[in-house]
């Protein structure tokens, strides 16, 4: 089932045509067409960032090789000619968006006396909406006789970054919280504009 995204400028102008034939009509047609206009949206997207992560690709040093694998590797590395280290970036994006199917007409209260409207929006959830499909390479040095950095690494070091960005997502609360605070005021922002633009106050509360 495709899933119906529109960008607030469209949903905007949408909404401000519709409210403004409701406002024509008698007694709950208005509620009516306001509330069925934005719980068709299905999903507004409100606010989007993007964690970075950077990693290198080197040789082993020997003082941190851990057992005897490692450790021969490290001794073969340290004897052969040349250099080979390489740094790679990496992008995971959030973004914080309303599902507007959650709405219940309950939530969408128009008084008319008072041209206000008193509007209980679901609450404000976070995503992972997806992340770069390569790496950027910020630095490549390979030198003399080192081999050159080859797919399998770059595939290593790029789930390896995936998983550090999801562990520090979930460990430090900053990101989200920070994507729920401009996501909140976009919404009230948004909302009350539409109400505005037609004589109506809008009260914005979030469930």
């Amino acid at each position: 089932m495709r899933l119906n995204r529109l960008s607030i400028p469209v949903l905007l102008l949408a909404l401000i045509s519709v409210l403004a034939a409701g406002c024509s009509k008698e007694e709950k047609a208005p509620d009516h067409s306001f509330y069925s206009e934005i719980k068709s949206v299905n999903k507004l997207v409100l606010a989007q960032m993007s964690v970075s992560k950077m990693s290198y690709i080197e040789d082993l040093k020997l003082s941190d090789a851990k057992g005897l694998k490692q450790t021969v590797e490290a001794l073969g590395d340290a004897v052969k000619i040349g250099s080979r280290k390489a740094a790679y970036s990496y992008n995971t994006y959030l973004r914080a968006y309303l599902d507007m199917t959650e709405l219940s007409p309950g939530d969408v209260v128009i008084d008319e006396d008072t041209k206000t409207i008193r509007l209980t929006l679901p609450a404000i959830k976070v995503e992972i909406q997806g992340r770069d499909p390569g790496l950027k390479e910020e630095h490549y040095r390979v030198s003399g006789l080192r081999s050159q950095i080859n797919a399998r690494e770059r595939a290593e070091i790029k789930e390896k970054m995936n998983t550090a960005v999801k562990e520090e997502i979930n460990r430090n609360p900053e990101f989200r919280n920070n994507l729920l605070s401009q996501a909140k005021i976009k919404a009230i922002s948004f909302f009350q504009e539409i109400g505005k633009e037609n004589g109506y106050n809008i009260d914005v509360t979030f469930r």
